[in-house]
């Protein structure tokens, strides 16, 4: 009786998810079904509760392949104690789940990557929640749990981190700045909240200092074929390329990087594509407004500086004089010139038929603005504001935390 109950304590002691056998564990007997009795400090029987491994997929991932293809990924370390996999999913925000796949595991117990790919019925902008659940081979011996959800969109975003490495760098008697430098910084973090936050897949034009895009890099490229940028979102659903903004020489009376707080204000300039697109002029508001709040937050700018647009009838031309005003808000905006959009990275995006925007969140010229850009605040409060904007034009849902 005694080995029986030390067999059912060290079965009991296996981790979630370990159900993977050894040699000897091989030849071990598995428990009984029934419980088994002993008797209690008063003399009595109990019945002693049997104790199963538990078993559950905790590692998730997805891909959005393209717009009516999510592809779902998995990991399952012990799979020799699993039968099956069921693939669920439902509507975010919604309660019930269904099971659109089932998939057999294979049973060879290695650590073993699986894939489903959940195949849409249109391309229509849609956000889900995923999880596999398994069927196990033994249920005395394992539980199957619930497996761990992941959020999936079939939303791709191109991001732009402006210029490279070095590129319009301050260093002035304060805090040193470099746009290029920071720019990839905040591209980095905006792209881990969009897919851990939101399920929405991003790519980036670089991830590095350097951009090197149809054998053209850095300086060459934004010289003569900045257009490269922009075309580097072909296939994808919105264009942003990432900046700070700058003002002219002695603007306002002030020094040309020691201006007041009343100049910061986000400034978007959208494509002639965005600018017909009432998403694309949707997603531009809700990011305006996010950063707007911000920059008064963070008390790098006054607050309500931001005006939200209907369409393109309410939108203005881009000029020196608005964007180096103290007081007038920022707003979605365009620049063309006799050849279209005025500005290389949003003629390129147009070219292959993808709306863009030029972000420009706030004005490194402001001191306090590059003190809260060393610290690291700065790229977490705008990339947090980027997504949320971005989440709100696209009408997703945050993901739900366990």
């Amino acid at each position: 009786m005694k080995w029986i109950m030390a067999l059912l304590i060290l079965t009991g002691m296996l981790s979630i998810c370990s159900c993977q056998s050894g040699p000897e564990a091989e030849t071990e007997e598995k428990p009984d079904k029934a419980p088994v009795e002993e008797a209690d400090s008063e003399g009595g029987n109990k019945k002693a509760e049997s104790v199963r491994s538990q078993v559950r997929i905790e590692e998730i991932d997805f891909t959005r392949i393209s717009g009516q293809e999510i592809q779902i990924t998995w990991s399952d370390r012990n799979g020799s104690c699993v039968e099956e996999y069921e693939i669920k999913r439902r509507k975010s925000g919604e309660t019930g789940w269904e099971t659109i796949a089932v998939q057999d595991s294979g049973g060879n117990g290695q650590e073993t990557g699986f894939s489903y790919t959940d195949v849409l019925e249109d391309s229509a902008f849609r956000q889900y929640e995923y999880r596999v659940d398994v069927k196990v081979k033994e249920d005395e011996m394992y539980e199957a749990v619930e497996g761990k959800p992941v959020l999936a969109s079939n939303i791709l975003i191109c991001i732009d981190p402006g210029h490279y490495e070095g590129k319009n760098a301050l260093d002035p008697e304060g805090t040193a700045y470099t746009e290029g430098d920071f720019t990839l910084e905040l591209a980095l973090e905006l792209r881990k909240i969009l897919k851990e936050t939101y399920g929405i897949t991003a790519c980036l034009t670089r991830e590095s200092g350097t951009v090197n895009i149809g054998g053209y890099e850095n300086d060459i490229l934004d010289g003569a074929h900045i257009h490269l940028r922009g075309e580097y979102a072909r296939g994808s659903d919105l264009f942003l390329s990432l900046h700070t903004n700058a003002n002219l020489e002695g603007a306002n009376g002030y020094g040309t990087i020691s201006q007041p707080i009343q100049i910061m204000k986000p400034v978007i300039i959208a494509n002639t594509i965005a600018c017909d697109s009432s998403l694309a002029i949707h997603v531009g508001n809700r990011m305006g407004s996010r950063l707007a709040e911000a920059g008064a937050r963070m008390e790098i700018a006054v607050p309500g500086k931001f005006r939200e647009v209907s369409g393109k009838n309410e939108m203005i031309p881009w000029t020196d004089a608005f964007n180096d005003s103290l007081e007038q808000a920022g707003t979605i905006c365009y620049r063309t010139d006799g050849n279209g959009d005025y500005y290389g990275v949003l003629r390129g995006a147009a070219n292959v038929g993808v709306p863009g925007m030029i972000i420009e969140h706030g004005f490194h010229t402001v001191p306090r603005m590059r003190e809260l850009a060393a610290q690291g605040t700065l790229k977490e409060q705008w990339a947090f504001a980027d997504a949320q904007g971005i989440a709100e034009g696209f009408g997703l849902e945050k993901g739900m935390e366990e």
